[in-house]
């Protein structure tokens, strides 16, 4: 295992470690969110009200935290290459953060966004790692070649 690949992993137990708090607070702040919604209907000053006496601004205060820790974390994972299941491990942790569904109300699934980061670096990663990177990159010239 080369040391760069080592440091991506050690990265990714890091991250996971916060992905795991981070969606312990996100199922918290969720239903709240949902509730409070419900009970102030169409008010927005009773939705305000509702959303501090709810909790939800302490769960959202959490959510942020944990963000601000694992936001740098991404950032380093993102670009580094991966050449050992555990470096893809750390990168497929990096999507599935990414891709947690936007708002309190979803659909209970992950929601793929197509965010040119995480999503792309994951697909390099596996590209790489299963031989088909050249062809990849192949492609990729003759679309590129095509959209000019």
């Amino acid at each position: 295992m080369s040391t760069a690949d080592a440091a991506l992993i050690a990265l990714g137990e890091q991250f996971e470690k916060r992905l795991l708090e981070y969606m312990d607070a996100w199922l918290a702040w969720a239903p709240l969110t949902r509730a409070a919604r419900a009970e102030a209907e169409s008010d927005l000053a009773g939705l305000s009200v509702a959303l501090q006496r709810s909790g939800c601004e302490a769960a959202q205060a959490r959510m942020s935290e944990l963000k601000n820790d694992m936001q740098p974390l991404a950032e380093e994972i993102i670009p580094a290459p991966a050449t050992s299941l555990g470096g893809l491990r750390a990168k497929a942790l990096v999507a599935l953060w990414e891709a947690l569904p936007a708002g309190a109300f979803h659909h209970g699934a992950f929601e793929f966004r197509d965010d040119g980061e995480a999503s792309r670096s994951l697909f390099d990663a596996v590209a790489e790692m299963t031989g088909l990177m050249p062809m990849v990159r192949e492609l990729e010239a003759r679309l590129a070649a095509d959209a000019e």
